[in-house]
Order: structure tokens, then C-alpha cells, then sequence
């Protein structure tokens, strides 16, 4: 038999194969473990950054309730909390809140949050804007009067600025709303089963199924009371006639005083009060001035501003009616009415007298703001829309309540009838 050869160098190729092969694999190994381990960093870093997120937005949210929650405009003040839970096996971050204020009368508020986890931090910056409810063009808290039930807006009516009811709007027809609409309900009550034959235009959108507003309390109220109640203002009993005049005067009958028209000063401090009476109010302002009652205001003609803020933006002129019952608008009133003020009903609504009677009296224009519990009766409308008796209701919004109020309209000095706080904008760095 023949015997092969071995070869010394086929040994040596095979040697060097098999090291070259193990070298690679260790290769990747080595990267596929760089790669595991990065991605893992990367993992780790985003959920570190996700709680760093969230646990600067509970710093915000600590700091919002604090601001919420004082009875008066707060300067600046900081909230911190050293061991915030975050997730299971008791993970704690961390977070540091500056919130700094412009000092305006209404104030801007600047809200820095600081949130850390681990070794991330994320920082959530928030605006936010103190008002009063006169902010609100229209509020109410449900649009079916307990006497009348649905109260409908119909075409040729007009809001613009900010709308909201806590209940469901009754729309007939096309009227217009040049402001941003909201309502609790889910849904629009239509008188003709919608589009096309209803066809609201809502020119800054609705949003359905909103959260619902506070609605005042008689706290208010007593904010007037208690001004009037002070040497610089007026404290009535009794019915009240108050004519206002254009050289910042005003004409006051009261029978309990002894008062026929006695003409004198608007109170400095712009509270006037009566109490156990309904007040009449009509005339042209000069200066600022809140009339309150526990009974009803009744408007008895036109209510003007002596400088008309809607052409001259140094008007200072400014009115607030605010009536524990109803907000009526007398019969005897005449045709193409205007009222320029904010009016509140606390317990009842913005209505007309005999608002039944009397034949198709104009517009009714309104500048300033409406805030009733219920929705009130202005007029009838027949059965294709068409106002009949009384008047076409025309909302005009006055701005300058983003960044103030009627005198005694600063709920901030009582709890219960708390400032509002709406989001200007929200930014994360």
C-alpha cells in the first residue's frame, strides 16, 4: 500500500483560517455588544428624559394650584419638591419652579418648571393670564329658562369674543358668532334639524363637549356691597332710580332718602349698592362705576360711554350692572337700543319686559358682556324665524376686559368667587 505524505504547511493555513474566523466572530460580538450597549443608553436616556418631562409637569401643576388657590395676586414665589415619585420601586426626580409676574392689574404669570431624573432635566415653561369672569363675553349656565324653556339664537343675531354655556346652545336658522363658541352638551339643539336649512356661522369654531365654566356667586355681589358700604361709595335701601350724566355726574331718586333726581358725583370709588330694591338705570357715563342690587336692575333706556371706546382707546369709561335676580330691559325702552356695560344676573337672566308685545323694536346692541344663569327672552320669532316682537340681539365684545373689570369685579379678593386663569402659551426646552 501506498502511504500519502502529510504536508507541514496545510497545517499551518488551517491554524491561521481558524484564528482569522474566531477574530471576526470576537469582532462581532464586540460591535453587536456596542450596539446593545448603546441602544440601552439610548433607552435609558429617553426614559429618563419621559419622567424628566413628567415630573416638570407636576411642577407646573404644583405651582398652578398655588396660584389658583391664593386669595389674592401672588408676587413671585418659587415651588420646589425635592422627592417627586416617579414610576415603580419608589423612583424619585426632582423639580424647581420660579414663578415670576409682570405686576400688571390682572397679571401675566411666568411659570419655569425644572423637572430632573437621573441624570436628564427637562424644562416645561408656562404663561398664564389672570381675569375676571368679565373676560366672557357670554356665559350662562344653561339656555332653557325655567319659565320659557328653549331660548333660541335665530339669524340676524351676532356675539363676537369669547362664548360659553354650560349647557347646549338652540340655534334657528343662521346666526353668526365672530369669537371662539364652547358648550358642555355633545351636541347643538337645532330648530330645523341642522345644515343646510341651520347653518350657524361660527367664524372662530365651537368646541363640544367642553369643560364646564364656574359660574359666579352671590360673592360678587358682595364685593359691591362692601365697596358701597366704604366713605367713597353709595349704600341704598329701597328702589332706585339712577340717571347717569355725560360730565361724570349722576341723578339719583330714592323715596327712603328723600331723593327726587339729586343730582351728585358718581361714587369715587365706583361702588353703588341698594339694597331690598330693584335699581333703574339709564344715562351716559363718565368714569367707572359697578351698580349692584340683591333684587333686579331694569334698564330703563339707552346706557352709553361718554367716550366710546370702540373709536377712542383712551376711554376709560366702564360699567358693570350686576343684579342677584334678572337683568330686564323695560318695555318703555326705546326701538334700536344700546347698552354699554357688562351685565351680570347672578340667579335669573337678561330678559325683556312684555317681551311678547309690542312689535319688532331694532337691534339691540350691546357692548361689553353678558353673564346670566339662565337664558333670558328678548323677543319672538315666528315659525320661520323672523323676529316678530321685540329686539335682535347684536353682542359686541369690549376688549379691554381681557386686562381689566367693572370696579369691584377683582374676585381675587374672595374665595369663593375665584379669578380665573387662562393659558397663554406652553413651551419645552
Amino acid at each position: 500500500m501506498i502511504t500519502p505524505v502529510k504536508n507541514k504547511n496545510n497545517r499551518g493555513f488551517l491554524l491561521t483560517l481558524v484564528m482569522i474566523y474566531t477574530f471576526l466572530i470576537m469582532a462581532f460580538l464586540g460591535t453587536f455588544l456596542v450596539m446593545v450597549t448603546g441602544g440601552l443608553r439610548q433607552v435609558n436616556k429617553a426614559i429618563e428624559s419621559t419622567r424628566a418631562y413628567y415630573v416638570a409637569d407636576a411642577g407646573l401643576a404644583d405651582a398652578f394650584m398655588q396660584l389658583r388657590a391664593a386669595a389674592s395676586f401672588p408676587a413671585a414665589f418659587n415651588a420646589n419638591n425635592a422627592g417627586y415619585p416617579v414610576g415603580p420601586n419608589n423612583l424619585n426626580g426632582s423639580y424647581t419652579v420660579a414663578v415670576t409676574t409682570n405686576g400688571a392689574t390682572w397679571p401675566t404669570y411666568t411659570l419655569a418648571s425644572r423637572g430632573t431624573f437621573g441624570n436628564t432635566t427637562k424644562t416645561l415653561t408656562l404663561r398664564v393670564k389672570a381675569t375676571s369672569y368679565a373676560r366672557w363675553n357670554y356665559l350662562s349656565v344653561t339656555e332653557i329658562s325655567p319659565t320659557w324653556g328653549s331660548l333660541w339664537w335665530v339669524t340676524g343675531m351676532y356675539s363676537e369674543g369669547p362664548i360659553h354655556t354650560n349647557g347646549q346652545f338652540n340655534i334657528w336658522g343662521s346666526p353668526i358668532y365672530n369669537g371662539p363658541v364652547s358648550q358642555v352638551s355633545s351636541a347643538i339643539n337645532y330648530g330645523n334639524g341642522g345644515p343646510p336649512t341651520d347653518n350657524p356661522n361660527f367664524q372662530k369654531g365651537i368646541t363640544l363637549s367642553a369643560d364646564a365654566i364656574a359660574f359666579p356667586t352671590t360673592d360678587l355681589l358682595t364685593s359691591v356691597q362692601s365697596g358701597a358700604s366704604q366713605a367713597q361709595g353709595l349704600s341704598l335701601t329701597g328702589n332706585t332710580t339712577v340717571t347717569l350724566v355725560s360730565d361724570g355726574t349722576m341723578k339719583v331718586t330714592n323715596s327712603n332718602k328723600g331723593w327726587n333726581a339729586k343730582s351728585m358725583a358718581i361714587p369715587a370709588n365706583g361702588a353703588l349698592y341698594v339694597n331690598n330694591g330693584d335699581v333703574t338705570v339709564g344715562g351716559t357715563l363718565k368714569g367707572q362705576l359697578t351698580i349692584g342690587t340683591n333684587n333686579n336692575v331694569l334698564i330703563s333706556g339707552n346706557i352709553r360711554y361718554n367716550t366710546d371706546p370702540r373709536t377712542n382707546s383712551t376711554s376709560t369709561d366702564l360699567l358693570g350692572l350686576v343684579a342677584n335676580t334678572n337683568v330686564t330691559v323695560k318695555q318703555s325702552a326705546p326701538s334700536n337700543l344700546e347698552i354699554d356695560a357688562y351685565v351680570v344676573a347672578l340667579n335669573g337672566a337678561f330678559q325683556l319686559e312684555n317681551f311678547s308685545t309690542g312689535g319688532y323694536k331694532g337691534d339691540m346692541v350691546q357692548f361689553g358682556g353678558l353673564m346670566n344663569k339662565y337664558c333670558g327672552p328678548t323677543g319672538v320669532m315666528n315659525s320661520q324665524g323672523v323676529i316678530i316682537d321685540g329686539y335682535n340681539q347684536l353682542q359686541y365684545y369690549d376688549t379691554r376686559l381681557q386686562n381689566t373689570s367693572p370696579p369691584w369685579f377683582t374676585a381675587a379678593k374672595d374665595t369663593a368667587t375665584r379669578i380665573l386663569y387662562y393659558k397663554i402659551d406652553l413651551k419645552e426646552t
